[in-house]
């Protein structure tokens, strides 16, 4: 019972799994049926069709399931942005699905094939035998999911290792220098000089030598170094940051694309939740809204400029692309340009 109130995994109700397993469906359904025609003399009398007849016929009868599939998964996805779906509300889901199906199907035998048996019964036997033609595509087309999830996932692992730094040769004894890289991408470099005596026997009384001490002045603290914490939906800390490490953040379907700078590298964090969620608690820190996909760190602009295509921010970085002004926030962010500006 613990299985059943776990959270399905996101990529169950993504646009392209979706999509994905509708278009399978309709074409598994459609061959089984004609190819193999199951349950004969269950549904409605096929011995009398030809096959012309009986391609029409499961046509419109394929094409109206999954039209009932396709609305379906729309009110699923949209409630799953909204709040989370468990496996045992995802088969309940599916159950209601199959009795919709069964009995669409009932009305179109009954009514437009002529079928005289009564709608009950064609009914009933519908509800038994649609999930017979659904389970295959259903189970292969999850295997299908979870496959790809996995190998996005080693995909990503691999990318983040081949980022990693390998490990400078050991330097030698008399002078060790240990390399601390924060995450913030600021260097601090600790020179740790050791001096050791390969002679065993006792060292010379030399005369003591005034050492001149020197205390190194640090460097000013950047004047932007506030820390960005974002959380995802459930309001759980998933990521922290240097405010002036962050470029943009970009709307992905039910998440958000954080791209930031790490030491050199400009880095991609993705994150369950809302553009607009990020956007009401980034407002203060000077973040506009420059695109409905689009959220952007202002202090990291280097210019906006207006052309055939349109206006576009740019940050001045080779990895990361221009990002889109649209009408709707064109003249917010002209004006947020023209307010900061120094005269």
């Amino acid at each position: 019972m613990d299985f059943l109130n776990k959270k399905i995994p996101d990529y169950y109700l993504s646009k392209d799994n979706i999509r994905t397993y509708l278009i399978f469906l309709f074409f598994f359904s459609l061959l089984f049926v004609n190819i193999f025609t199951p349950f004969q003399g269950a549904w409605y009398n096929i011995q009398t069709f030809t096959r012309a007849q009986l391609f029409t016929d499961t046509l419109v009868i394929v094409s109206s399931g999954i039209l009932i599939m396709t609305i379906s998964r729309i009110l699923m996805y949209r409630y799953y942005n909204k709040r989370s779906i468990n496996y045992l509300q995802y088969f309940s889901w599916m159950v209601v699905e199959v009795f919709f199906i069964a009995f669409l199907y009932a009305v179109i035998v009954h009514y437009a094939v002529r079928d005289t048996r009564d709608f009950s019964l064609i009914f009933t036997r519908a509800v038994a035998f649609v999930p017979t033609i659904l389970v295959i595509p259903t189970i292969i087309t999850h295997l299908y999911m979870s496959s790809k999830s996995k190998d996005e996932k080693i995909s990503e692992l691999e990318s983040k290792q081949n980022q990693i730094v390998t490990t400078p040769e050991k330097p030698s004894q008399e002078e060790v220098t240990i390399d601390s890289n924060e995450f913030s991408g600021d260097e601090f470099i600790l020179d740790n000089h050791l001096t050791a005596s390969s002679n065993t026997e006792e060292p010379q009384k030399e005369e003591p030598v005034e050492m001149e001490k020197t205390v190194a002045t640090p460097e000013p603290a950047p004047t932007n170094n506030k820390i960005v914490n974002f959380f995802d939906e459930k309001d759980e800390l998933q990521l922290s940051l240097r405010l002036d490490h962050i470029y943009f953040i970009e709307s992905s379907e039910n998440y958000v694309n954080i791209y930031y700078r790490n030491k050199e590298n400009t880095e991609r964090y993705t994150l369950r939740s809302s553009l607009k969620k990020q956007q009401e608690k980034l407002e203060k820190y000077g973040f506009i809204r420059c695109h409905r996909s689009y959220l952007v760190n202002f202090d990291n602009i280097l210019l906006l400029r207006k052309d055939k295509d349109g206006p576009y921010l740019d940050f001045g970085v080779t990895n990361l692309p221009q990002i889109p002004v649209s009408k709707t926030y064109l003249d917010s962010v002209t004006a947020y340009f023209i307010n900061n500006s120094e005269e």
